[in-house]
């Protein structure tokens, strides 16, 4: 056994490599290093309490594979494992994502399991109907009509809490995707969920009332002495609204009513561009300007935060990159995801197959790079661009970060400090799913290197 010393292990505990290795022992092929794993997170979980909540985002998916085994007492330890982390973190909404791919799975054992593991959890903890369950809809509703008797009747009794949950417009909706034998003996089993939902809804609305009184409160105090003080506060937002769009920092604080005022002046994306540009091109930088524009102008099209939020909601976990070269699912998913979202010159320098391709890659990945660069330049359009994607480059960057050409790896971690350039320079904070999709690779590709 290679000795350690004992500043690198603190070192690999502080970074979390601790979990990748317990992720990888999960589902080790021998039976006993399995089980002995399983063993530690339940203990790990227990002894940590509330901020292994980090943790389990990185174990709940490998966990519930676990769940597919034709062993019923490893089957049983993983059910264990989970129930332990979710005691631990209170909550399960940490593993809401991670479960939600293991119930993607075509395996009937994994899915049975997982949908009576959820149903005993919610049985044990209605407080947990609170929670989001959106990423569960669709797996659920298609299980209805599984042919696993199984995963049907679990599935069955799990749609009262995915109502109470997100509504039953929202489940019915799910049905719009399956067959139609399907759907017409799908939606009988949703109304029929509808009444026992509402003996679960009380222990969400109890949360609701105590948001409202906040609003009450303030009604009373405009009525008694706040006249003159209305036409003032508009005229001083308004005063402020101009100057404040040509500084970065004062513009990102700037009260929501005043934006579409400055979008209105600025209906023409391009023009802006090229205006914000060509004064910093007359300054020093007179030949790169006009060849980066209209590459960083049309890289990305989609503006909706609200597709990014979707995309990555549903397949966070699955950009972990323990090592080796890109796969090919992934690649594939990631297209698709990139197809309606970027520009077809990006696409196809990204996802090129030809004998140039590590080229291509690295070009691809250039035109990002300066993008994320360009977007620092106080352009709102650009910076609504570069938010609204953020998850395409980060999820790039996670699948090729273990290739074997360095060039390839830099220009990877070029694009990386760019994005989180832009990222400081907007003054934005990654969510926990952001993180997901590119820190655990990134750390495990430097713990590499390192070692």
């Amino acid at each position: 056994m290679r000795y350690i010393s004992p500043l690198l292990l603190k070192l690999i505990l502080l970074i979390g490599e601790i979990g990748q290795i317990l992720k990888a022992r999960v589902t080790d092929a021998n039976k006993p290093v399995q089980m002995l794993a399983l063993d530690i997170v339940s203990r790990i979980a227990t002894g940590m309490g509330k901020p292994f909540d980090k943790h389990s985002r990185l174990l709940a998916p490998p966990i519930c594979t676990v769940c597919s085994d034709q062993k019923a007492n490893i089957r049983a330890l993983a059910v264990q494992t989970l129930t332990a982390i979710g005691e631990a973190c209170v909550t399960i909404e940490s593993m809401i994502p991670g479960i939600a791919t293991g119930l993607e799975s075509t395996n009937p054992l994994q899915k049975a399991t997982l949908l009576g593991w959820a149903l005993e959890w919610f049985k044990a903890h209605p407080e947990d109907t609170a929670l989001d369950l959106q990423p569960w809809a669709a797996s659920v509703v298609a299980s209805l009509d599984d042919r696993n008797s199984d995963v049907r009747k679990n599935a069955q009794a799990l749609l009262p809490a995915l109502i109470a949950s997100i509504g039953f417009d929202a489940v019915m909706q799910q049905t719009n995707s399956l067959k139609p034998a399907s759907r017409s003996s799908a939606t009988p089993l949703i109304q029929a969920a509808r009444g026992a939902a509402g003996e679960l809804a009380p222990c969400k609305a109890t949360s609701e009332p105590k948001a409202k009184p906040a609003p009450e409160a303030k009604k009373p105090i405009p009525a008694a002495a706040a006249p003159p003080s209305p036409p003032s506060e508009p005229a001083q937002e308004q005063a402020e609204a101009k100057p404040a769009t040509k500084l970065g920092g004062i513009r990102r604080k700037l009260p929501i009513g005043s934006r579409p005022e400055s979008r209105a002046e600025d209906s023409e994306p391009a023009p802006k561009v090229a205006s914000i540009k060509r004064p910093a091109a007359a300054g020093s930088k007179t030949a790169e300007a006009p060849a980066a524009s209209p590459a960083s102008s049309l890289l990305f099209i989609n503006m909706n935060a609200d597709v990014k939020k979707n995309r990555i909601a549903k397949d966070a976990s699955r950009w972990i990159n323990e090592g080796g070269p890109t796969r090919k699912d992934l690649a594939d998913l990631l297209q698709s995801q990139m197809d309606p979202n970027a520009s077809k010159e990006l696409v196809s320098r990204l996802f090129s197959l030809d004998h140039n391709a590590v080229n291509d890659h690295i070009t691809g990945l250039g035109m990002m790079a300066d993008f994320y660069s360009s977007a620092t330049e106080n352009d709102e359009t650009l910076e609504t661009l570069a938010l609204a994607n953020l998850d395409l480059p980060l999820k790039y960057i996670s699948i090729k970060a273990f290739e074997p050409q360095p060039n390839l790896v830099s220009k990877c971690l070029d694009v990386c400090e760019a994005v989180l350039a832009f990222l400081r320079h907007v003054n934005y904070q990654l969510t926990d799913n952001e993180a997901l999709l590119f820190i655990p690779t990134v750390v495990g590709k430097v713990c590499v290197i390192a070692l």
